[in-house]
């Protein structure tokens, strides 16, 4: 590995004891590996703090980031891009740990402001087939079945631009709810006394 500052090749090694990687020709610490005075920071927290502190030395030759901050930095470019976008850190530590491709960006979902669609997402964790969808899918297909129940007409157009879904898509949730006549006959018991109010 290579020194960012002297160049020296070879010369950066890891202190265990100080928890920092150092260049042994010019004694720059480089990265700061773990914290040893016990006191805990939210990744989170901390890798926000040195975008702010990045974002103005970014070109800097004396200052680098760790490939964890670096990462972080690309993904806060990225959102900053897209407003329906977020960083899920759960998900982001998992892709840290594992090393893999993990779903790190998350899309933002609207809730439901329908008491009566709440209940129906949760009747449909009876259901592996409806239930193993995104939260957005699962909202879709709780809209769907709430006006099958009712009876009334599914606008497929306003349902894909609400949610975020391709239209395509929409139409496909809306044959999974015609071919679960179990699930639409719980939701039918369940909107029957609330028929009269309309989903928003």
């Amino acid at each position: 590995m290579r020194c960012p500052v002297c160049l020296s090749t070879d010369a950066v090694v890891w202190d265990e004891s100080r928890g920092v990687v150092v260049c042994t020709a010019c004694a720059t610490v480089l990265d700061q590996v773990y914290v040893s005075d016990g006191t805990y920071r939210d990744l989170g927290e901390e890798l926000r703090e040195s975008t702010r502190r990045v974002s103005r030395r970014l070109y800097s030759s004396t200052y680098w980031l760790s490939e964890a901050s670096a990462k972080y930095v690309e993904l806060l470019e990225e959102v900053k891009l897209r407003q329906d976008l977020y960083i899920d850190e759960e998900s982001f530590m998992r892709y840290l740990k594992l090393g893999k491709r993990v779903k790190v960006l998350r899309r933002k979902v609207p809730q439901p402001v329908d008491d009566v669609v709440k209940e129906i997402v949760k009747v449909m964790y009876k259901y592996p087939k409806l239930c193993s969808r995104t939260d957005r899918a699962k909202y879709a297909l709780a809209k769907v079945a709430y006006t099958v129940a009712t009876g009334g007409n599914i606008d497929v157009a306003k349902l894909s631009k609400e949610l975020g879904l391709s239209r395509t898509h929409v139409k496909r949730l809306i044959r999974i709810v015609h071919s679960s006549s179990r699930f639409v006959d719980e939701v039918k018991r369940l909107v029957m006394p609330c028929s009269t109010s309309s989903v928003r």
